[in-house]
């Protein structure tokens, strides 16, 4: 894949189903209208996984915001910011969390 705007944006068609790329727009939409800070919180992804009925743990990395269930509970680590726990987050992804966060991470590049 070239990672130019063209390459992203065709990879980003091919890989990711019409509802998953509608909730990443439609978060990022929201917290760039709504958040100081301009970018997602896990409120927010908690929400608009709901909302779209896709992965809150996929839609979560696309903004850093790792989780995974442990005996019931969420446990969340903000790995864009390298919040404690960041390496652990990284080494427990799921191949659709690592697709999500990497997809992020080269689309900023480009950016």
């Amino acid at each position: 894949m070239d990672l130019t705007e063209e390459g992203l944006l065709g990879y980003y068609l091919a890989s990711f189903d019409d509802r998953t790329r509608a909730a990443h727009y439609a978060t990022l939409a929201f917290a760039a209208a709504t958040e100081p800070t301009r970018w997602p919180t896990i409120p927010m992804v908690r929400r608009f996984a709901r909302l779209f009925g896709v992965s809150m743990a996929e839609l979560g990395a696309w903004f850093g915001l790792m989780c995974r269930i442990d005996r019931g509970k969420e446990l969340w680590v903000d790995v864009f910011r390298n919040a404690p726990g960041t390496d652990d987050a990284k080494r427990l992804m799921t191949r659709k969390q690592s697709r999500a966060f990497g997809t992020m991470v080269a689309m900023l590049e480009v950016a």
